[in-house]
């Protein structure tokens, strides 16, 4: 099994007005994962912190955490979505702590999340790619947008 880098997005509403991130890989493959909304608004945060100054005061659960890992002396090196399960996906974090990688599991969102604070490459394992992806051949321009951005 190998894994293949993609890239966080964006964060956008589905028809049914749900939180989705999309990651993106080099072929242009879009993986879309239903989020939360207080998931969506952290990463929303992130990509775009001019449009969020205003609306963070103090620091949220993901900025805590990256501060307490660098206090720690410790570093995010990836992360991994690495399982797609009965419409689930799930994550690991890998983590190096004193010469040692310590792998922790953790939702997609929330590792996004901290990824966006803590810049370290994600990936997502080739099977949960190849069975939840949307490839860009997939999509018909004629049916409109599929999502639609953020506030």
């Amino acid at each position: 099994m190998a894994d293949i880098r993609v890239d966080v997005w964006q964060v956008v509403r589905d028809e049914e007005g749900n939180d989705v991130i999309l990651l993106r890989d080099e072929q242009g493959r879009v993986l879309p994962i239903q989020i939360g909304p207080c998931e969506a608004a952290a990463i929303w945060v992130a990509l775009s912190p001019e449009l969020a100054a205003s609306y963070v005061r103090r620091p949220w659960s993901h900025d805590l955490i990256h501060a307490m890992l660098e206090r720690m002396g410790a570093s995010l090196e990836r992360v991994v979505i690495d399982n797609f399960d009965r419409g689930i996906f799930f994550a690991t974090l890998h983590i190096m702590y004193q010469g040692q990688e310590v792998i922790v599991d953790a939702r997609p969102s929330d590792s996004i999340a901290l990824v966006l604070r803590m810049p370290a490459p994600v990936f997502v394992n080739d099977e949960v790619m190849e069975m939840a992806a949307m490839h860009p051949e997939d999509q018909d321009s004629d049916d409109g947008e599929l999502w639609e951005d953020m506030p």
